[in-house]
């Protein structure tokens, strides 16, 4: 289930309506329905704020792709983001219609989020100084 499927979905059952989660988050209802649409991706703070209002882990609310796009932006900017949303597409394609059991599948895609990070690091030194981000 992709993010605004799961957002949509958990603002529903807690039986709110966009400006009412606007309100309690924080997040603004403009935002909200652009999470719902697909047509944008939250921060990673912005994620927490709706996680925090709906009563569910970050992790819940994002799932394990997401969570990697979110923390990917948070660091390396849209670029990075691009980047594990990629990654993510593709090792989804991996999993379509397999045989393979859910906490394997979660297993595996935690071992690769952890690769991803990794690479990152390494490839820090070799990026383009107008591509780093200052820390």
């Amino acid at each position: 289930m992709k993010f605004n499927e799961r957002l949509k979905e958990l603002r529903e059952k807690s039986k709110l309506t966009q400006e009412q989660l606007a309100k309690i988050s924080g997040v603004s209802s403009r935002m909200i329905q652009r999470y719902e649409y697909g047509t944008s991706r939250p921060r990673l703070d912005a994620a927490e704020k709706l996680a925090k209002a709906l009563n569910v882990t970050t992790d819940q609310l994002l799932g394990n792709g997401d969570m990697l796009v979110a923390q990917a932006a948070e660091k390396y900017g849209s670029r990075g983001a691009k980047q594990a949303q990629q990654l993510t597409e593709e090792v989804t394609g991996l999993f379509a219609g397999g045989e393979m059991a859910q906490e394997d599948m979660d297993v595996m895609m935690k071992a690769i989020q952890d690769a991803y990070w990794i690479a990152k690091e390494k490839n820090k030194k070799y990026t383009p100084k107008k591509y780093r981000s200052e820390e």
